[in-house]
C-alpha cells in the first residue's frame, strides 16, 4: 500500500510526539551516531520497515536540530565532516 507524503509526515509528527523530547534534547550524545549504519547492522527481518523508517526520520530530524547535520561515517567508522569553503 502506498502512502502519500502528507500521510508519512503526519505519521512522523505523531511518532515524534510519542517520544520524550525533553529527555532526547537533554542528552544530545544519544543522537551522535550514524543512524543508517546502525540500521544496516541491527535490522531484523521481523522489523516493521515503515516503523523503522519513521524512527530513522525522527533521529535524522533530531540530528539536524542538535548538530545542524546528519552524522555519517566512513567504512572505518570515522565521521565524515563536510568541509565548508568560504567564497
Amino acid at each position: 500500500m502506498n502512502k502519500t507524503v502528507s500521510k508519512v509526515v503526519n505519521d512522523l509528527v505523531k511518532h515524534i510526539k510519542n517520544e520524550k523530547p525533553l529527555d532526547d534534547y537533554s542528552e544530545p550524545k544519544k543522537y551522535n551516531y550514524d543512524r543508517m549504519e546502525w540500521v544496516k547492522k541491527n535490522l531484523s527481518k521481523r522489523d516493521n520497515l515503515y516503523e523503522v523508517g519513521l524512527e530513522n526520520l525522527r533521529v535524522l530530524v533530531y540530528q539536524l536540530g542538535l548538530f545542524q547535520r546528519h552524522i555519517l561515517t566512513d567504512e572505518k567508522g570515522v565521521e565524515i565532516k563536510q568541509i565548508i569553503t568560504e567564497k
